[in-house]
């Protein structure tokens, strides 16, 4: 298939999609080169070993050589690929069978996906978004906007790094887009800088993170394609591990998203406020739970809810795991769990800010036994607590745990001696969402 431009190309996606992947990658490259050569700067964090793989990943077929956040990122893009062309079994692979994505759930994304993508503009920004998304995570971008404006992010979440530098027009890709999609592109920017679907899902954000859906009340299409893209990015979260097929969208996770554009939708038409949004969340996963023979967990009840919110971040989908987090919430001593209950219910408001405990799930989820789990509950306590005063206009305050992961958690020190999470200090806080 020959086009002039990867623009051109989607005004044909069947033939696009039908380019061999090797090609594809190669053209996509072409069109992103400084977008993606980025992404081997950018930071990733790894909870397992990588398969063993007989293929070459996507950045070696670029590259020469394996950059995470590049294959996250391209196997995202893959993913596209196969919804495009209805390849099912390319899309689950190697998904555990007992979680693996449904048939009827891959038909219900595709529907979406043709829903959403009417044009070749629509494609060609879906694309550019699924570029564009991980950016942040880059230092050098940070570095950058620095020496452009004389103001330093670099203390940012990566989704507030990247609609800072979007704004100041760092992102040359963004300015190739049609006015009305570059528009849509970035008005989702604002909306991730303060919300973010995979931190709604695992309830690590607050109901305060929410109130950015009032952007998307008249821009209904703008609003599906961050969706859309959201899919594709954890479709592609295991990119780095296990690039054959989109790992991470198993069943569980892909509920986990309905329930929250189903949450989000009900916010956005004003039949929820922010809170009953949030608490569509804890409901359906309390219900998934008790299907499977856990206690009915009542979100009603102030301990019942921080518990809920932190199988959520857990990823307790099983009855085992679900009873690994009670048991751990019961050997907690009172203070500690007063400090939980009392912090984990908080909404985020003037006066009464909340902690948004970043990279919290993918500490919590890998965890398999109660004395680890104990042990980080109680530090979690420790990170959920604001001693020093908050402006009054602060509402969300982030704590980001990814020093403490790569630090301590992934070179195994954490599984060595959990007991060193009291000798260590919670990272410092940085403001997430202001009134």
């Amino acid at each position: 298939m020959e086009h002039s431009s990867l623009r051109d190309a989607c005004t044909s996606p069947n033939a696009l999609f039908s380019t061999p992947q090797d090609d594809l990658l190669r053209m996509i490259y072409q069109e992103f080169t400084h977008d993606i050569d980025r992404l081997k700067r950018a930071y990733s964090i790894r909870d397992e070993q990588p398969l063993s793989q007989t293929s070459k990943s996507p950045s070696y077929i670029l590259y020469q050589a394996d950059y995470d956040e590049v294959n996250r990122t391209l196997v995202g893009f893959l993913s596209l690929r196969w919804i495009h062309l209805g390849q099912y079994e390319n899309f689950v692979g190697s998904q555990p069978h007992d979680a693996q994505l449904k048939r009827e759930s891959f038909k219900w994304i595709q529907e979406f996906y043709n829903e959403v993508i009417t044009d070749a503009d629509a494609l060609y920004a879906l694309i550019t978004s699924i570029i564009i998304n991980d950016l942040g995570k880059d230092p050098q971008l940070a570095s950058d906007y620095y020496k452009t404006t004389g103001t330093d992010i670099a203390h940012l979440n990566h989704d507030a790094i990247l609609l800072k530098a979007c704004q100041a027009r760092l992102i040359h890709s963004l300015e190739k887009l049609p006015p009305r999609y570059k528009d849509d592109l970035i008005r989702g920017m604002e909306l991730g800088a303060t919300f973010n679907f995979g931190q709604m899902a695992q309830a690590e954000n607050v109901p305060a993170c929410l109130s950015g859906l009032d952007l998307m009340k008249e821009r209904p299409h703008c609003f599906q394609m961050r969706l859309m893209e959201q899919l594709l990015d954890i479709a592609g979260a295991a990119g780095h591990m296990d690039y054959t097929c989109a790992k991470k969208l198993i069943q569980p996770i892909f509920d986990s998203y309905r329930n929250v554009y189903d949450a989000c939708q009900s916010i956005i038409v004003g039949t929820s406020n922010t809170r009953a949004g949030y608490d569509i969340i804890l409901d359906r996963r309390s219900e998934t739970l008790h299907a499977v023979g856990f206690r009915l967990v009542d979100i009603g009840n102030m301990e019942d809810r921080a518990l809920m919110r932190l199988l959520c971040m857990g990823n307790a989908v099983t009855h085992d795991k679900a009873s690994l987090f009670q048991n751990a919430w019961d050997s907690l001593n009172t203070d500690t769990r007063r400090v939980l209950v009392s912090t984990l219910n908080l909404d985020g408001q003037s006066g009464e800010p909340a902690v948004q405990p970043t990279y919290m799930p993918a500490f919590l989820s890998r965890l398999k036994d109660e004395r680890s789990l104990t042990h980080a509950l109680c530090y979690l306590a420790r990170v959920m607590t604001l001693s020093e005063p908050v402006d009054p206009s602060v509402v969300v305050i982030e704590r980001s745990l990814l020093g403490v992961m790569k630090k301590y958690v992934e070179r195994g020190e954490f599984d060595k001696d959990p007991t060193i999470l009291e000798r260590i200090d919670v990272p410092d806080g940085v403001v997430a969402v202001t009134i």
